[in-house]
């Protein structure tokens, strides 16, 4: 399983050296597209992508515990936005995405998503995100539908999410808070509750943007 890992790491090597966008941030927790499964121990979070201006693009995520240095999270993606006028539309795969424990365990995970967004103003947008998907060495199965508003107002933004996820028929609400610090850094809080089960989870960051 190790070879692996180093094979995902030599990929992900090779997309960044290759990236015209990326970054780094260091957090409290983790990060996960489904909020509800967002970790809570510290971790590095690596992203690196193609111009996100042009339709299609390829991304990467290599996410790592602090404590003992071993990977999170792999992801790919490669993403096409078939409506780029106002309103956008934009269709992704994750081919695939890794998760690891510390002993190295991987499962893998194949997504489809689908991302809507419409600025109603120059501060405020809209929009929706649905991810399907499945464990390729499990019977885990999960949908993802949200909504969400995102303002913005000089170095602030403020992303709030409302959504449903199949897995325990789980409703909840999630709340990401940032603030540019300068050109490069940025402060971010992050917090989630399960509306169903009552769970919470809050996260703090500091990421560089290259």
């Amino acid at each position: 399983m190790k070879q692996l890992v180093t094979i995902c790491l030599f990929v992900l090597a090779s997309i960044s050296l290759k990236a015209q966008t990326g970054s780094i941030e260091m957090s409290t927790g983790g990060f996960s597209f489904i909020p509800a499964f967002t970790s809570k121990e510290p971790n590095i979070i690596i992203n690196a992508s193609t111009n996100p201006k042009r339709r299609l693009t390829g991304a990467m995520m290599y996410m790592m515990r602090v404590q003992s240095m071993t990977p999170t999270t792999v992801a790919l993606f490669t993403r096409y936005r078939f409506i780029d006028k106002k309103f956008k539309a934009t269709a992704g795969i994750h081919i695939p995405a890794f998760q690891m424990t510390e002993d190295y365990k991987v499962t893998s995970f194949f997504g489809r998503e689908l991302t809507l967004s419409y600025p109603v103003s120059s501060k405020w947008n809209v929009g929706s995100f649905i991810l399907n998907g499945n464990a390729r060495n499990t019977d885990f199965k999960v949908t993802l539908v949200s909504g969400n508003t995102n303002y913005h107002h000089q170095k602030w933004n403020f992303l709030t999410q409302g959504y449903y996820l199949t897995v325990g028929d789980l409703t909840g609400m999630a709340e990401t808070i940032s603030y540019d610090i300068d050109k490069h850094f940025q402060a971010k809080a992050f917090g989630n509750i399960t509306l169903t089960d009552g769970q919470v989870i809050g996260t703090v960051s500091i990421k560089y943007t290259l």
